[in-house]
C-alpha cells in the first residue's frame, strides 16, 4: 500500500471533482479534507524578489557607470 499522501488541486466543475490517483495507490477507504484555494498571484523565484526590492539606479548614475566602463575599456 502507497502510505504517501497524495496532494492535488481540482477544479470543482458543476459540484463534482475529478481525482486521478497513482497507479500504486491501493487503499480502500481514505480522508479527504477540501479546503477552497484562493486565486493567488504567481509566486516569485527568490531571485525575482531579490531583484524586486534591490534599489534602482537613475538615469545619471547609469551615464556614469557607462563612462568609467569606457575608460576601463581603453585600458584594454
Amino acid at each position: 500500500m502507497n502510505a504517501q499522501p497524495v496532494r492535488q488541486y481540482a477544479n470543482v466543475v458543476n459540484g463534482f471533482l475529478h481525482i486521478k490517483l497513482p497507479k500504486d495507490f491501493d487503499a480502500k477507504r481514505v480522508e479527504l479534507t477540501i479546503v477552497p484555494l484562493e486565486d493567488e498571484p504567481t509566486q516569485l523565484s527568490s531571485f525575482q524578489q531579490f531583484l524586486l526590492n534591490s534599489p534602482e539606479m537613475s538615469d545619471e548614475e547609469f551615464d556614469n557607470v557607462e563612462t568609467k566602463r569606457g575608460h576601463l575599456n581603453q585600458w584594454k
